[in-house]
């Protein structure tokens, strides 16, 4: 997604200072596997093959059992040139894990770093080929795990030396929330691109939104940053809900988008609540898909 909701837990977290332990919880027992025995509050280390070399990557976000902590890294362990596979394994079962390389590849990322994402095969229990994206270059590679209850947060770095893919444009938009049953933008409609292959220079979005009692449009503001990633743009409209549902009545809402950019149009049209994510990290933002495609 383009756009995450203000909902999401999003876990990964690049705070700057100390990391911080909020508990610790020791667990031991017949039943109990290794590092339970050992009543270890940290997720075992993340390990990185490739190049004939191995780097052992030590979270530095994490929650994992009753213990959180948010951190940095303070170097990233350099795995070097690769020309043939990289592999990913991590020992514990059900964990899932995403991959984002960024540029250049430093220890304190910016806003406006290059993002592009990664492709984890699975290969096996707790094993994954990682298929780098993007031009051969030296990168920062981060990892985000998770499983039920948990999460953790790696990065090393790694020069490539063979070309990946591209990731072809995403558009989201954050338009509405089951909120106890019922409708809510909690104040604000939030639009945003990426990867478009360049930022465009002059950009502007129109939602107009229909539900069974009317109709209403509304202007999205481009947000404008000084650091922002190339081809990543993002909108933003606050609006009253108890506005909007006056205005449109109750749900299905028919939602629809007119995007501009550099005197391009593109249309877009959805429906909520039938057409919102159920990936519990998007918190049911819907994914717009333009006619004519986005450049």
């Amino acid at each position: 997604m383009a756009v995450r909701s203000r909902e999401a837990d999003v876990r990964w977290r690049r705070t700057a200072g100390l990391v911080s332990l909020a508990a610790v919880v020791t667990a031991c027992g017949s039943g109990a596997d290794p590092l339970e025995a050992m009543g270890t509050a940290q997720p075992p280390p993340v390990a990185v093959q490739g190049g004939g070399r191995q780097v052992s990557l030590d979270a530095f976000t994490y929650c994992y059992r009753n213990t959180c902590a948010d951190g940095r890294p303070e170097d990233l362990p350099d795995l070097g040139t690769v020309t043939g596979e990289i592999t990913v394994s991590f020992p514990l079962e059900d964990w899932t894990f995403q991959a984002t390389q960024l540029q250049p590849a430093v220890a304190f990322p910016q806003p406006c770093d290059v993002q592009i994402p990664a492709r984890l095969v699975p290969t096996g229990t707790g094993a994954w080929r990682l298929e780098p994206a993007g031009p051969p270059g030296r990168y920062r590679v981060d990892l985000f795990g998770r499983t039920p209850g948990g999460d953790l947060a790696v990065a090393f770095a790694v020069t490539t030396t063979r070309a990946g893919s591209t990731p072809a444009p995403q558009a989201g938009l954050s338009a509405f929330y089951d909120h106890d049953g019922r409708p809510d933008n909690y104040g604000t409609f939030e639009f945003g691109i990426d990867y478009l292959s360049t930022t465009p220079r002059e950009a502007a979005a129109t939602l107009t939104i229909t539900g069974h009692g009317g109709r209403a449009s509304y202007e999205l503001t481009r947000v404008e940053d000084e650091c922002r990633p190339k081809g990543q743009v993002r909108f933003r409209a606050e609006v009253p809900n108890e506005s909007v549902t006056r205005a449109v009545g109750g749900e299905p809402y028919t939602i629809g988008v007119e995007l501009e950019l550099d005197g391009k149009r593109h249309a877009a049209s959805m429906v909520w609540p039938r057409d919102a994510s159920t990936d519990p990290d998007a918190g049911g933002a819907l994914t717009p898909v333009f006619t004519p495609a986005l450049p």
